[in-house]
């Protein structure tokens, strides 16, 4: 049984080592699209790109590699089953329970690799990357100058030149003008044949050496004032700010850049605030009443306050002064009790954003055993072992399970569902339906047939089978 369960595990190393490679290929090629060009434009070294794109691994690993076992699961057990080797083994009385154990043993032992990398590894990488992602928004992009145009990127300048030559460190350009407005007092125009321009991308400085120009400034307060100089030679000096990138810190941390403890113990803190809050209003309203509300005033009060007015007007004074003071005190206390209800509310529902956050740290990583459960009957039921049945069945309950798992989130945010159900919901009901099929697989009793599927497929994607599915 030691030499079954060794072979079993190495007919799945493979396709899960080949399925990870390309669902991870995937993720990031749809990143690189998404992202390089934004990236590139900011003039970053290629260390910081790499870097970049490397703290986006953790959260593809985290998504990958349970899709990469359902894909295992389908090829591995598909090629048993074309092979002959599923009905070999249950003929020497072999139950498929014990031929899916080491699977599920195997599945297990990467779920628990995944919870201990979702709450050590990925929040780390989730800060890292929304800290860089910021420095990199705010990062200024290299100077990129075109013939012909007008460039004003630069701080107080503006910058245009007839013709430029790229060489080693430097650029060299021709026929060039520049308006400089460091000077808000001057309007200053600057004319040169042709110069050099340095960029140094180190100290962020932006460096224009003249050759063979003219400057003009005209004062704006005094128009009748205008200044000529001919150069030979004139350097400009310009700094550029935030064009080399800046690394920032920060100890905020988002609920996808926390452990499940972190969130645990954020959620206790506001549940305290809540209590004191609460507490608090409690006492507010207590201090209203008491103060605002006491026993009717006398008539000899009244009459010693006001001795020129009749009684009656008194006593009706007197009513109508309690029922406007009472009125807007209650309006007061009122408005008070709506905005601790809005702020206790906005600390609900934080806790319950974190709720889901942590049961999403433990579904997802259990989901490797769920496609286990669907996985092996599926693809013993195929009989196929092949790259395009696995990838084809695996997209499919891919797209469930997410659509599960988004929705679920959805409907939490929206306090329509439990953070529990929310996030398990997609693991019950696959792992229900995966369970189902399990049994049924066992007793040989057919669920799917494989051959009306494949006659929806066009004929090309069709795979040829003489046998029944």
């Amino acid at each position: 049984m030691k030499i079954l369960s060794r072979h079993i595990i190495r007919q799945h190393i493979g396709p899960f080592l080949f399925g990870l490679f390309i669902i991870t290929l995937i993720f990031l090629l749809n990143l690189v699209f998404k992202e390089l060009n934004k990236i590139l434009s900011k003039g970053l070294d290629f260390w910081v790109v790499l870097e970049f794109f490397a703290l986006n691994l953790a959260w593809i690993v985290a998504l990958a590699v349970p899709m990469a076992v359902l894909m295992s699961c389908l090829m591995a057990f598909g090629q048993l089953s074309a092979d002959n080797e599923i009905t070999a083994m249950k003929s020497s009385g072999i139950s498929l329970y014990r031929v899916v154990l080491p699977v599920l043993l195997s599945a297990a032992a990467l779920t628990i690799f995944l919870i201990w990398f979702n709450n050590y590894v990925l929040p780390d990488s989730n800060h890292r990357l929304r800290l860089l992602a910021r420095d990199i928004t705010m990062k200024r992009p290299t100077v990129n100058l075109e013939p012909g145009y007008l460039y004003e990127d630069l701080p107080d300048v503006s910058i245009r030149v007839e013709g430029l030559k790229e060489k080693q460190g430097f650029s060299e350009i021709e026929d060039v003008l520049i308006f400089d407005r460091s000077d808000p007092n001057v309007n200053r125009t600057i004319v040169a044949k042709n110069g050099n321009i340095y960029v140094d991308k180190k100290s962020g400085l932006f460096q224009v050496t003249l050759y063979d120009g003219e400057i003009h400034d005209v004062t704006k307060d005094k128009l009748n004032q205008y200044t000529f100089i001919k150069f030979p030679k004139y350097v400009m000096t310009i700094p550029i700010p935030d064009m080399v990138l800046k690394r920032r810190d920060s100890n905020y941390r988002g609920d996808r850049e926390q452990s499940a403890a972190m969130m645990r113990k954020e959620i206790e803190e506001n549940n305290k605030l809540i209590e004191t809050r609460r507490a608090n209003l409690q006492k507010y309203i207590e201090l209203q009443v008491s103060r605002y509300f006491p026993e009717k005033i006398s008539p000899d009060t009244l009459a010693s306050v006001h001795p020129i007015l009749p009684a009656h007007i008194k006593k009706s004074l007197r009513y109508k002064h309690n029922l406007e003071r009472q009125l807007r005190i209650a309006r007061n206390v009122r408005l008070r009790i709506k905005a601790e209800h809005d702020v206790n509310h906005s600390y609900e529902l934080t806790n319950k954003k974190l709720l889901v956050e942590i049961h999403k740290k433990y579904s997802i990583p259990f989901a490797c055993i769920v496609f286990v459960l669907i996985g092996a009957p599926l693809g013993i039921m195929a009989h196929r072992g092949n790259m395009a049945v696995g990838g084809g069945i695996s997209m499919v309950f891919f797209i469930v399970y997410w659509i599960f798992l988004i929705g679920g989130e959805e409907l939490a945010d929206r306090n329509m569902l439990s953070p529990f159900l929310s996030m398990w919901l997609a693991n019950i009901i696959v792992g229900g339906f995966g369970v189902y099929l399990f049994v049924r697989t066992v007793k040989e009793v057919s669920v799917i047939n494989f051959g009306a599927l494949a006659k929806l497929l066009p004929k090309q994607l069709r795979w040829k089978n003489n046998e029944d599915s």
